[in-house]
């Protein structure tokens, strides 16, 4: 892999993509911690890191969360916010679906 170049373009957010490539041969996972170095020649050294070597690497799991178990964590504060941004979303939709009837 060594002496390959790859282009990025950098986001709208400051995000870019590790290329597949790079990501197969260094064996990334999502999950794994990255660190980033500046130089002083404007190069950027990235490292993946280890919080521990007592813990081994494991692939990350996507814990899956139902609506309702999301709606239960929020506080009350959160609930009502939300119940008010959604109300008022379904009431322009109904709205807007008016307008296109008339």
């Amino acid at each position: 892999m060594t002496g390959d170049i790859i282009f990025r373009f950098l986001g709208k957010y400051g995000k870019t993509t590790i290329p597949k490539k790079i990501r197969d041969s260094l064996e990334l996972q999502r999950g794994d911690i990255l660190s980033f170095e500046e130089l002083d020649d404007d190069s950027i050294i990235i490292r993946r890191e280890s919080i521990c070597n007592c813990i081994p690497r494991t692939p990350f799991k996507e814990k899956k969360e139902t609506l309702l178990d999301f709606l239960n964590s929020l506080s009350s504060e959160q609930k009502a916010a939300a119940l008010v941004h959604l109300s008022m979303q379904v009431a322009n939709q109904q709205g807007s679906n008016e307008n296109v009837n008339i």
